[in-house]
């Protein structure tokens, strides 16, 4: 009995699941589709925590302002709506590139992408790799688009310094006027490195939400002229 229960509860959720993304693909212009993510994340089981809120919906917001290509460091249920809202822009620039340790999970994102024909989004397996104070993606940069225009990174105690490493590997990549957006950025020491580093690229750096390790760093030359 338990077992018929636990098997409609897990169909229940997978039809849950396919209804959300269809509306997904529906909707993907909206330029924050968050209600519909946070109900992909609770049908996958794996319900967004209210600490989350404010990183994912500035996340959406950014990727629907984007008009170059986006790289998400680790991925996860949003990256099948940030790369709705690429296929839905129709910008050929406008392209999302994920990096992902786990080949399992990777290929079960790129399974998605294709079963709801979500384009413009590219899923690179790549183990992590121990560099010199950060653990980081193994991936050969050049694989990566130049003119990275947004830049998502959640922060993991299986990855330490991972932040500091997506900003080490990609800095050379990053366009003029670019976004860094991360999360669970949580040791005093890497909060320094952050600062330091966007300010060896004329680059602002904010902390949005102290509590979530929410950081925000952003370079604008385009609009200032100057940096």
């Amino acid at each position: 009995m338990r077992s018929l229960r636990a098997q409609a509860a897990m169909f229940e959720r997978f039809r849950g699941f396919d209804r959300c993304m269809r509306r997904l693909g529906a909707s993907a212009a909206d330029p924050a589709p968050f209600p519909i993510v946070a109900e992909l994340h609770a049908h996958w089981g794996d319900p967004l925590a209210q600490s989350a809120e404010t990183y994912v919906r500035s996340c959406l917001g950014h990727a629907a302002r984007a008009t170059g290509p986006i790289v998400q460091c680790g991925v996860s249920v949003m990256t099948l709506a940030l790369g709705a809202i690429c296929h839905a822009d129709g910008n050929r620039a406008k392209q999302l590139w994920c990096l992902e340790a786990d080949p399992h999970w990777a290929n079960t994102l790129r399974s998605w992408l294709t079963q709801y024909q979500i384009g413009g989004a590219h899923v690179i397996a790549s183990r992590a790799h121990l560099f010199e104070g950060y653990v980081w993606y193994a991936v050969d940069t050049t694989r990566l688009p130049d003119g990275i225009e947004l830049a998502l990174c959640e922060g993991a105690r299986a990855t330490p310094g991972g932040v500091i490493g997506a900003l080490q590997r990609l800095g050379g990549r990053l366009a003029d006027d670019f976004t860094v957006l991360a999360r669970r950025v949580s040791r005093a020491e890497d909060l320094k490195q952050i600062h330091l580093w966007a300010k060896s690229q004329d680059a602002a750096c904010v902390v949005v939400d102290r509590q979530a390790g929410f950081v925000k760093i952003t370079r604008q030359r385009g609009a200032t002229g100057a940096g």
